[in-house]
């Protein structure tokens, strides 16, 4: 929605929003309830109507992780109020919500409209409204709510908050069955319950009165956890109330002196409860203005970036290397150019358009960073050459790259899939211009040995891009990506002695690694629901396993805590050791793995079927 979609002008003193996700609302209805409780419904009150009804697009009929563009639309109404508003020099108009909407969309909706009078009307089973909620209303005196389980002192330990509201039916009991699949018992720091005085009834709510009063309680119950719980990562909220009784609730939402508030919605066809939203304080973080220091270095560094890339084109061109060339798909990359100068705007991290490559200013001075951690130019142009080859492979996938596939993490397999053969092919075109450039030191450490030094370039290539050090979280899936290149490192480094000649393309083959067990929650960097890990196990009360599949062999480690709180250290420590020290870590761990199962070490020869 923009400002202009918003239809009101310097005269309007209150707006109607119809939010009609479930049916319709008729705009002639609200007006006559405005009237109703003395408002005047017509004179200078604009309309109008929030995600017009739509069965096919309903949030209710999709699945929780897709709810994101409902939650993105309140986002983008209530910065459209604000700057029309401000267009017009109006402060604050008063909005009358007549919602048609599940729980969770309306209690977040409340939430984005912080220091205006709002008020929500609840339907009735004939159709008609009623005042449920006037945020100007004083609360009456009377508390709503009894609380349990609120804790009375601090409590340690890290996990969530379950929070259940529940004023029309009972539901504590199956909110806490239903959520165990993905929210453990041993997870759970304490289950609080609001319920009203004399019992969850479909007439406990009386009066705007109560529900302001209830409103009050939420508050402080939402305060006292963020007091007294400072390990809760986040607090899971199922709700059972009226949808005006939701949205009073949503208006003392406060991310910012809160913890983040998990909303959960319950699939009656599925008898579940999704999440379907964090409501969680924005990470304002200030752009970096580069020094004039900083745009000499990136300007050096780009400038050697094109010659690795006018070289690797070059090569590339040769004859010998047409089969290559075929096998990648690399025409257009042999065609392309890189810009210039550094990208100082806004601007993702590469573009691979039109033949042309425009290089970020951090990127640059990031790979400044590695050249000095390897120490070897070569191996430096090596990673180059590794990310050079990854990106131009996506434009053969269909175009992937970061900047034209928004929200791609949300399919977070298919990721993995395009990035692992983007990865693989980075590191057959590294062997076969190690092979052309550096044939005898090849042939004397082994082509086993040197395909473990290219893949630790390309872990390290990898690194590069991760935005904050030390590095203690991933994203699960990039995690996994981690694991099978450390896997394939490991497994070369084993093989070295045994098979020093191997086929490249079959050795290759696509692992799947998963660990299980580690501290898990929900990414706060992104929109859309995705599984985020802590790189330790110190608040873990799982059992932690690893389970591994390859060339149609599944392998799992149980009890495997020790192993995988070692592997996650490497991976915390990465800056914090040398090169070598990093390295011979990770081969002891993976010889411990191997080991126990010799079977992954067996190798197909060139020619073998």
């Amino acid at each position: 929605m923009r400002s202009e979609d918003i239809p009101i002008t310097p005269r309007t003193r209150a707006l109607i929003v119809r939010y009609e996700q479930d049916r319709p609302v008729i705009e002639a209805t609200a007006r006559d309830t405005l009237i109703r409780y003395g408002l005047e419904g017509d004179r200078d009150v604009a309309s109008v109507v929030l995600h017009p009804h739509d069965p096919a697009r309903a949030a209710r009929s999709l699945p929780g992780q897709e709810w994101s563009e409902a939650f993105s639309e309140h986002e983008r109404f209530a910065a459209a109020l604000l700057k029309r508003e401000a267009e017009l020099h109006l402060d604050h108009l008063p909005v009358h919500i007549f919602g048609c909407a599940p729980l969770a969309l309306m209690l977040e909706l409340a939430s984005r409209l912080p220091r205006r009078p709002v008020c929500v009307y609840q339907q009735a089973q004939d159709g008609s409204w009623s005042l449920g909620y006037d945020r100007m209303t004083g609360p009456a005196t009377d508390d709503f709510f009894q609380v349990e389980g609120l804790p009375t002192g601090r409590q340690g330990g890290r996990g969530h908050v379950l929070l259940v509201v529940e004023v029309t039916r009972a539901i504590r009991d199956n909110v806490r069955s239903k959520v165990s699949v993905w929210l453990p018992e041993a997870s759970i720091l304490t289950t609080v319950c609001l319920r009203p005085v004399a019992g969850p009834s479909p007439t406990a709510v009386q009066n705007p009165g109560q529900v302001a009063r209830a409103a009050a309680q939420f508050r402080e119950v939402l305060d006292k956890l963020h007091e007294l719980l400072e390990g809760a990562e986040s607090v899971v909220l199922a709700i059972d109330a009226p949808v005006s009784f939701a949205a009073a609730l949503g208006t003392v939402v406060n991310p910012t002196t809160q913890h983040p508030l998990t909303l959960l919605h319950f699939n009656a066809d599925r008898q579940l409860y999704d999440r379907v939203h964090v409501i969680q304080a924005r990470r304002a973080v200030a752009a970096r203005v580069p020094t004039a220091d900083d745009k000499l270095n990136a300007t050096r560094v780009l400038r050697e970036v094109q010659r690795v890339h006018t070289e690797l084109v070059a090569w590339l061109k040769e004859p010998e290397q047409q089969p290559l060339v075929e096998h990648i798909d690399g025409q257009a990359y042999l065609r392309s150019e890189i810009e210039d100068e550094p990208a100082y705007e806004r601007t993702p991290l590469f573009r691979h358009g039109a033949g042309k490559w425009k290089l970020d200013w951090e990127l640059l001075l990031g790979l400044s960073a590695l050249r000095e951690r390897l120490q070897s130019q070569e191996d430096w142009k090596e990673c180059l050459r590794l990310f050079l080859i990854h990106e131009a492979y996506h434009v053969r996938q269909g175009g992937l790259t970061s900047y034209n596939y928004r929200g791609i993490g949300r399919a977070g397999i298919v990721l993995e899939a395009a990035d692992y053969d983007a990865d693989a092919v980075g590191v057959e075109v590294a062997l076969a211009w190690r092979k052309a450039k550096q044939g005898g030191t090849v042939k004397d450490v082994g082509q086993v040995r040197t395909l473990e030094s290219i893949v630790w370039n390309s872990l390290e290539i990898l690194r590069v891009f991760e935005p904050e050090r030390p590095v203690r979280e991933l994203a699960e899936r990039r995690l996994r990506r981690y694991l099978i290149w450390l896997f394939h490192a490991g497994r070369f480094s084993a093989l070295a002695s045994r098979s020093p000649e191997v086929e490249v393309r079959e050795e290759l083959e696509r692992v799947t690694v998963e660990l299980v067990g580690l501290p898990a929650f929900r990414d706060p960097h992104e929109s859309y629901f995705q599984q985020r890990v802590r790189l330790s196990l110190e608040d873990s009360r799982e059992e932690v396993m690893l389970a591994l599949y390859f060339r149609h062999r599944l392998v799992r480690m149980d009890n495997a805590r020790a192993w995988v709180e070692d592997l996650l250290q490497a991976l915390r420590d990465w800056e914090a050791s040398s090169r070598e020290a990093l390295q011979d870590r990770v081969r002891l761990l993976f010889e411990r793995l191997f080991e126990r199962h010799p079977e992954l070490l067996a190798t197909r020869r060139p020619g073998a079927r």
